[in-house]
C-alpha cells in the first residue's frame, strides 16, 4: 500500500484548496488508485518492494530481470528439486546497466538494474542453470529507492503491532508518505499532532519492534511521477462536481469532457513507460 503523492500537497490551496479533513480517506483512496493506474500504464512500479522472486534459468550468462534495485541474496536449483541450494557471492555476478545508480539518493538520472549477468572474470560460475524456476533473487525491486532523512524520530519504543506511532515532531512527514524506520516500511493514512497513524510492514517487509530516539526516512518518487498522479487525481477530484458526466453543459452549448489517462500526464510518463512483452 502506498501513494506517490501526499495528502497534504493534494489539499494544498495551490491544488484543490480543501481544508478540513471529512474528505481524507476517499481523497487518499484516490490518490492511491491512481498510483496504481499509473504504475499499470508504465508497467512498472516506483515503490520499494523487498521481495524475493524466481526466474528461469536461460542457460546462458545473461538473465533479463524486472526492475531491480539491489540483491539481498541470490540462488539457484542446481540439481532440478526445486530447492535453492547454491547461494551465489556478489562476485559471481554483475549488475546491468552498470551505471544504473538506483540507490542514490538525489540522483535524478537513476535507473532500476534490468539483467543479472554472470561474471566469467571475478567469479566461479559459468552460466546460469537452464529450467524453470532454476534462479531465486531476494531484494529491493522498483524504479529506485531514494531516502531523505526525516526531522522527525520516534518519540516511543514501538512494538510489532502498534500503528499509532509516536514522534518528537510533525516536521516533514505528512499523509499518504512511505517511511522507513529500521528496515521496516509504513505507510502513514493520518496524522494527530506529533502521532501518526500508520500501516505497517507495509510493500513486503515485516513489522518488527523499534527503539525510542530512532532515525525516520522518507520515501522519495521521480518528480514526473509525482507531478502525474498530482495531475490525474485532481482531475478524478474534480469530475464527480459533474457525476463523472462526459458532457457537461453551459447556458450557450456544452463542452466534452475527456475520462482516462490526462493527455500531459501521458506525455510525462512517456519516458518511463516500459513496452510490455
Amino acid at each position: 500500500m502506498n501513494a506517490y503523492l501526499t495528502l497534504d500537497l493534494l489539499k494544498n490551496a495551490s491544488v484543490l484548496d480543501i481544508t478540513g479533513t471529512g474528505d481524507d480517506a476517499r481523497l487518499r483512496g484516490a490518490l492511491e488508485n491512481v498510483s496504481r493506474q499509473i504504475d499499470r500504464y508504465c508497467n512498472r512500479h516506483f515503490y520499494t518492494a523487498a521481495l524475493t522472486q524466481t526466474f528461469d534459468g536461460t542457460g546462458t550468462q545473461r538473465l533479463f530481470v524486472p526492475d531491480l534495485i539491489a540483491v539481498t541474496a541470490l540462488k539457484t536449483d542446481d540439481n532440478l528439486d526445486r530447492t535453492f541450494e547454491t547461494t551465489w557471492a556478489a562476485t559471481d555476478y554483475l549488475l546491468l546497466p552498470s551505471n544504473a545508480d538506483p540507490a542514490t539518493a538525489g540522483n535524478q538520472n537513476s535507473r532500476p538494474y534490468t539483467q543479472v549477468l554472470v561474471d566469467l572474470d571475478a567469479g566461479t560460475k559459468a552460466d546460469w542453470p537452464f529450467g524453470v524456476q532454476m534462479v531465486e533473487i531476494d531484494g529491493d525491486w522498483g524504479w529506485w529507492k531514494h531516502l531523505a532523512t526525516a526531522t522527525e524520530v520516534t518519540d516511543e519504543a514501538l512494538d510489532a503491532s502498534e500503528v499509532g506511532v509516536d514522534v518528537d515532531t510533525r516536521t516533514d512527514i505528512e499523509a499518504g508518505h512511505t517511511i522507513l524506520i529500521d528496515s521496516e516500511q509504513m505507510y502513514i493514512k493520518s496524522y494527530s499532532s506529533n502521532t501518526l497513524t500508520v500501516v505497517r510492514g507495509v510493500n513486503g517487509t515485516t513489522a518488527a519492534t523499534h527503539d525510542t530516539a530512532t532515525a525516520i526516512s522518507i520515501y522519495e518518487y521521480p518528480g514526473p511521477i509525482i507531478e502525474s498522479v498530482l495531475i490525474q487525481t485532481a482531475r478524478l477530484w474534480k469530475r464527480k462536481d459533474s457525476a463523472f458526466a462526459n458532457t457537461v453543459g453551459f447556458p450557450d452549448g456544452t463542452m466534452q469532457v475527456f475520462s482516462g489517462l490526462d493527455s500531459d500526464v501521458k506525455m510525462l510518463l512517456s519516458p518511463y513507460r516500459k513496452t510490455p512483452i
